[in-house]
């Protein structure tokens, strides 16, 4: 036989790197400018709701927080223990939560937590509704309401 025809097997094989290095490149630019654009994940304008519903009735417990993170149940200062007290006086009320958008979330947790352990789950959080909606279907003293589900 002709050892021409075969090739000669002295020589290694190489592999072409340029087309798998040309294909890094494109993904790291893309994760890249990708980061770049992307909003932080903890930048959070709270509250406002477009779709809630306009109450008018009024058996709530009506739990503020402020902006300096004091908790408030109607009109007097409470703890979260004075907090869990009265929800467990008052089983049938809904627990309304007014959240001042610049409260410390940390403080938000806490409540959250408290909620929905003494009420499973089922409170409500008061939001501003939209401007163009406050205009049209509600006035200053009415709350908008929407409802947590886990």
């Amino acid at each position: 036989m002709n050892s021409d025809f075969f090739g000669n097997f002295d020589e290694e094989p190489q592999i072409d790197l340029t087309p798998l290095i040309d294909c890094l490149f494109m993904l790291i630019i893309f994760f890249v400018l990708t980061m770049s654009f992307s909003k932080p994940v903890l930048e959070v304008m709270l509250p406002q709701a477009a779709h809630g519903e306009v109450s008018r009735e009024r058996n709530d417990l009506l739990l503020s927080v402020k902006k300096d993170g004091s908790l408030w149940l109607g009109s007097e200062s409470t703890t979260l223990e004075g907090l869990s007290a009265a929800l467990d006086a008052a089983p049938e009320r809904t627990l309304n939560i007014y959240m001042d958008r610049e409260a410390p979330f940390a403080k938000f947790v806490e409540v959250m937590d408290l909620a929905k352990v003494k009420r499973e789950g089922r409170f409500v959080i008061s939001t501003d509704p939209e401007p163009a909606a406050s205009a049209n279907t509600a006035s200053a003293s009415e709350t908008t309401r929407g409802t947590v589900h886990e």
